[in-house]
């Protein structure tokens, strides 16, 4: 009884949400001071507009935003891309690893070609039950024209220049995971592994085109805990794990994509010498945060 009560509650209340949508005119769009910038909570209003487009479309981004454990991390990946793009339309996109994600869907109901493309045996499993048939039914024709594929992101099954935008959210910190044996990588192999998915994704994005990541970083030195360590990929490793060393970001990141050919798009807003224990930090415990990278190709040899 009371799992169906905290069920109709959720229905009713993404219903409102969607219906809030339609009825009340979105806030305008506050353009962010920086795309390419550490999870900030205080900076979660300048989104508002942008969660307001996501929440209304099915349960599942109503869910992952509005999510109290996560405290925003959601609509901060989510929300920085969105509110980047000013049209979807014809934009063919390809997501790295959509995983439970709906986002994709999203973006085909703005008018996108979107391509999702995830490891042969996903390690999340889509929403199921009522729940699932109710937002398979909410996502329509944008479920049936989503366009999935599966291999391994550090060799992408595309041709070069394929896509306008190529999407990845939280994944590649899972490059700490071989699958699908779920052995755990030395971190010395997570940065070739890392460099490669980047080289792959530079290649398959057209001159001009975006790429888009968002990922976790942590302070290992001083982090103790992780609220998310019972849900690692590996079965046996390290204590801690699933986020990048804070003070290697910008060399893995910003600084590998400018070598590739790539613009990053406004200024790099990350201290990797935050203290932690504020506002930047995420669900997972006072040392970890996430990012975002927002980067332009521009040359057409990556």
């Amino acid at each position: 009884m009371i799992a169906r009560l905290r069920r109709l509650g959720l229905i009713l209340r993404f219903f409102a949400a969607r219906a809030r949508v339609r009825i009340q005119p979105p806030p305008p769009r506050v353009p962010l001071a920086a795309w390419n910038a550490m999870f900030d909570r205080s900076r979660l209003p300048d989104l508002e507009k942008e969660k307001r487009q996501l929440e209304g479309f099915d349960i599942a981004l109503f869910v992952a935003l509005n999510d109290p454990r996560v405290i925003g991390q959601i609509v901060f990946e989510y929300g920085t891309l969105v509110n980047w793009v000013s049209s979807w339309a014809g934009l063919r996109v390809l997501d790295i690893g959509s995983g439970r994600s709906t986002l994709p869907n999203w973006m085909i109901a703005q008018g996108a070609k979107v391509v999702s493309f995830e490891f042969p045996e996903p390690v999340e499993r889509r929403w199921a039950g009522k729940l699932g048939r109710l937002n398979d039914f909410l996502l329509g024709a944008a479920r049936r024209r989503l366009r999935q594929v599966s291999g391994s992101m550090v060799e992408l099954p595309f041709a070069d220049q394929s896509f306008d935008l190529v999407t990845s959210l939280s994944v590649i910190e899972h490059l700490d995971t071989n699958l699908p044996d779920r052995s755990h990588v030395p971190y010395a192999e997570q940065r070739k592994r890392a460099a490669c998915v980047l080289d792959e994704m530079v290649r398959v994005t057209r001159p001009g085109g975006l790429i888009y990541l968002t990922s976790e970083c942590c302070h290992y030195g001083r982090a103790t805990t992780d609220a998310w360590r019972s849900s690692y990929y590996y079965h046996e490793g390290p204590a801690l794990s699933g986020a990048w060393p804070i003070e290697d970001v910008p060399e893995i990141f910003y600084d590998y994509l400018a070598d590739r050919g790539c613009s990053l798009i406004g200024p790099i807003v990350l201290d990797p010498a935050w203290p932690g224990a504020d506002a930047k930090a995420t669900f997972r415990g006072p040392q970890f945060s996430a990012f975002s990278v927002l980067a332009r190709r521009e040359s057409a040899k990556p």
